[in-house]
Formats: C-alpha cells, structure tokens, sequence
C-alpha cells in the first residue's frame, strides 16, 4: 500500500464496552503519519455505515476498528453499496477479535502493519436468511455460547464484561433442546436432541486467537459445523482443538464440513458475537464474498 492512501476509522461507540474510541486515541498515538492521514467516522447503524462506505474517496481505505461486530457491520456496508471487492482492513479494539486472528490482524500493531502495506485476499463469507443479521463471517451458535453472550449483555455496558464470570456460571454445565443443525442435507444435531452447544464455524480461530479448528481454511469454500452434546466434550474441544478434514457424525463432539445449512433454534442465537432471536433459518457459503487486506503470509490455511 502506497503511503499516500487515506484512511477511514469507522468505529461503533458501543463496541468495547464503550471504550473504542479511547483505544483508537491510544492505539494511533505512535503512527502520527498515519493520523495525519486518517479520519474517523462514527456509526451506529448499517444504514451510517453505508452512507460512510458510499462516500469514500478511491483511494480511501475503510477500517473497522472495533470487534466482530463492527467487521461484521463494515463487511454488510460494503456488500449494500455493491462493493464487495474493495479490500477492507480491520483495527482489533473490541473484546475477543476473533476475526483478525487468522490473517495476522489479532493484535494493533499487526492490524496497522497492513493497513499500510497489506495486500488484498478474498475470503469466503457465510449469507444468512436470518432477519436480523444476514452475514456471518466468524460464526453463527446456539447453546452455551450464544446464552452466556446473552447472559453478559443484559448488563450496562460499562461493567458488561465483569458480569462474563457469573454469566458462564449461569449456563457452564447446562445443556438445552431445540437446537437443529442441517448440513448438506445431512442432519448434524436434532431439534429432539440435548445439545451444549452448536455452531456453524468460517475461521480456524474463537476470540482472543485462541485456534479452536486447525483444518479451517478461509479460502476453500466450505465451513465447519461441529455439534457438542455434553459440557465436556466442548471445554475439551476448547482445549485441544478440533481437526475437521474428516467428518464424524457420531460420538460427542460431532462435525462435518459443509456449503449449506439450516439451523434452528428455540432460544438465542449469536452471529459474529452479536446476540440475534432464535429462528429457523438458511446459511450459505459464498467464496470470495469479501476483500481483506492482510500481510503476505498472514492468514492460516
């Protein structure tokens, strides 16, 4: 990237409990020529979004700097405006920044290395006929992980994150029905069924880098859908890892690679962190459905 292209800081200011912009102040405090040639937009909608994405200058480059969702929120923008293909770069400022970490982008100073010199590389997103949030691009869950988002939302903002530890206790051991996963046309878990948690997964990688699906690749077209039916199962999968070239469609966990899918859900779903009303709904592969800038050599395969 040449050193005289300018950048767009769209931040959400109710994403890093409300701290976002104070990490933005901090994180560009030792790149002043890069401030200098930076403006920050504020957005708190998709229709904002759009009018920043739509006003961008050609040789603007859009930042997302936040978390999951404001990547999220980018991505959408940019698909809306037909502008799918224009590279995007992201500034992890948000909690987990689960999206980064597989292109070299989960930490500030590999994020700011690539805004400057990263190139651009497609990377498959997931389409949803959800009504609330059509574009997953990290993952889409139902169960212990989706509850105890819920669970840590219900508190203010400002202290959101302390309730993390009395969230997880709420639903650490529980497991719950009403949770169906199709993938292919291949029913991975039942709706009858009792499930810990189960999920629709685009990157090798869960929040804070922590590399949860080795064989994922970005880039293949397909995803990973991994059904875990006991607590048990999924804290061990947390801890190992899953690898998920071959499929297995018994025992705890359970996993296939897949295009399309259809999940149900009784109760929360979260898509990309974001908490969303459970519902029956598609979920589609689409590759190269978006433009990243990342390092050479900064993205897992």
């Amino acid at each position: 990237m040449s050193a005289e292209r300018r950048v767009v800081f769209l931040v959400n200011p109710g994403a890093g409990s409300g701290r976002v912009l104070a990490r933005l102040h901090a994180a560009l405090a030792p790149a002043p020529q890069l401030v200098a040639r930076a403006r920050t937009a504020v957005v708190r909608s998709l229709e904002e979004a759009g009018e920043v994405v739509q006003g961008l200058a050609p040789d603007e480059v859009p930042v997302a700097a936040g978390g999951d969702g404001t990547v999220n929120l980018l991505a959408r923008a940019l698909r809306a405006a037909g502008m799918a293909d224009r590279p995007l770069a992201t500034l992890p400022l948000g909690t987990g920044n689960a999206f980064g970490h597989p292109f070299g982008l989960g930490t500030v100073r590999g994020a700011l290395r690539a805004i400057e010199a990263g190139t651009p590389r497609l990377i498959d997103v997931m389409t949803t006929t959800h009504s609330e949030l059509p574009l997953a691009l990290v993952s889409i869950s139902a169960g212990f992980e989706s509850r105890m988002l819920a669970a840590v939302e219900r508190r203010p903002a400002w202290r959101r994150w302390l309730g993390l530890v009395p969230g997880l206790l709420c639903v650490a051991t529980r497991s719950w029905t009403g949770i169906g996963v199709t993938v292919d046309g291949e029913p991975l878990v039942r709706r009858a069924e009792q499930v810990y948690n189960a999920g629709l997964y685009n990157l090798p990688c869960y929040g804070f880098g922590w590399l949860m699906w080795p064989e994922a690749d970005a880039t293949d077209g397909e995803a990973e859908a991994v059904a875990c039916l006991s607590a048990r199962a999924y804290w061990r999968t947390l801890h190992r890892g899953l690898r998920t070239a071959q499929p297995s469609a018994d025992g705890d966990p359970r996993w296939r690679r897949w295009r399309r899918a259809r999940f149900e859900a009784d109760g929360p779903v979260q898509i990309d962190g974001e908490v969303v009303s459970g519902m029956e709904f598609e979920v589609a592969i689409e590759s190269r459905g978006l433009s990243v800038l990342v390092m050479p050599g900064g993205i897992l395969t």
